[in-house]
């Protein structure tokens, strides 16, 4: 009978496997990698094998929109135990964290989010967070205290971020409210630059890749199929409706206006998200001069198309080329990022209405 191997080499073959597992996975799908991509890989994988790592507070890793921080992280996923791990996109976790449905009525917002993370986290070993960014005074506050938590809990913390740790909440006036988690990061964590020069996502998807999800999306300017005098539905968003609208299964029509020009938030795009998975977005206006609120709901919206991987048709009157000129800079890339991934149409593909 063969001897066990010594822990060490065991730990050492461990993260090897899962090192060539996550890698396949990803040419399997397409992906080419490239050298900090590899390495990024190579640093993950031993970092999530080696509980002598592990017991570190994580790992930050920021960069350029478009160089596979968010694949990387969900080829991650793939591979690990999933009743000790969690995956959330920033969004889609502070909704969770402050579920109007889990709140007393007297509750302050401190508690309620200290019981969300414990209702959210409780008995997760590894988190891995999508889109790590503080731009408000708000956001500094629930970051500290979710890097605060996970260290408490030992909870092993991988997250994204297009801002590298010293440039988080970037604003001479608040900047001092995010320092105590720089320095937390920069302490406790591995951080790690994720930048090729190269955006991925503003390149043709490779030949064999299919495009489905996102990436069956289209951007069509001058012009639209819909006739919008047609819509004459409203859909129930909580206690609220949003509408009119037509939709007929898994696919919903309806205008820019309903969407960014009301006030719509990030939770009633995730809770829409939930109901349909393709698209089609009429009316978008001329982006030269898009007021400043009507462009972050705008890029809050298709933040959520691209983490859910939704088909998304926008009919616009220009190519966005000017979008995202009120947003921080950080923000317009990631936004341009993102719509660049679009198929450009003069005219619209058909309609799914199935």
């Amino acid at each position: 009978m063969p001897s066990p191997l010594p822990a060490r080499l065991l730990r050492t073959r461990r993260f090897a496997q899962r090192r060539r597992r996550v890698v396949s996975a990803l040419e399997r799908q397409g992906f080419r990698l490239d050298k900090r991509q590899h390495e990024l890989i190579q640093l993950l994988s031993r970092a999530i094998s080696i509980p002598s790592v592990r017991a570190t507070g994580g790992v930050y890793v920021y960069g350029p929109p478009g160089r596979g921080k968010s694949m990387l992280l969900d080829a991650f996923c793939a591979d690990l135990d999933k009743t000790v791990t969690a995956r959330y996109h920033f969004h889609e976790f502070f909704r969770a964290i402050n579920s109007p449905a889990e709140h007393g009525q007297k509750q302050s917002l401190g508690s309620v989010f200290a019981q969300g993370l414990e209702r959210e986290l409780t008995g997760i070993k590894i988190l891995l967070f999508d889109e790590f960014h503080c731009v408000e005074p708000g956001d500094a506050m629930f970051m500290a205290k979710l890097v605060k938590y996970c260290q408490e809990q030992e909870i092993f913390l991988v997250t994204t971020s297009n801002y590298e740790p010293e440039k988080l909440l970037d604003d001479e006036y608040f900047h001092h409210l995010a320092l105590p988690t720089i320095e937390l990061v920069r302490s406790t964590f591995s951080v790690f630059e994720l930048d090729s020069a190269v955006d991925y996502r503003t390149l043709d998807a490779p030949a064999e890749m299919r495009r489905e999800g996102y990436l069956a999306g289209t951007l069509n300017s001058g012009y639209s199929p819909i006739d919008e005098s047609s819509f004459d539905s409203l859909i129930e968003i909580g206690y609220d409706q949003i509408g009119p609208a037509r939709y007929r299964g898994s696919t919903i029509e309806i205008s820019f206006d309903q969407l960014c020009r009301t006030r719509r938030n990030t939770a009633d795009y995730l809770t829409l998200a939930s109901q349909f998975t393709c698209w089609h977005i009429t009316s978008v206006p001329a982006s030269h001069n898009m007021p400043m609120d009507e462009e972050r709901r705008f890029a809050n919206l298709i933040d959520v198309f691209y983490d859910k991987d939704l088909e998304v048709h926008l009919y616009t009157q220009d190519r966005l080329e000017h979008l995202g000129h009120r947003l921080h800079d950080t923000e317009r890339a990631r936004l341009e990022s993102r719509l660049a991934q679009l198929q450009y149409s003069e005219e619209a593909t058909d309609r799914i209405t199935k």
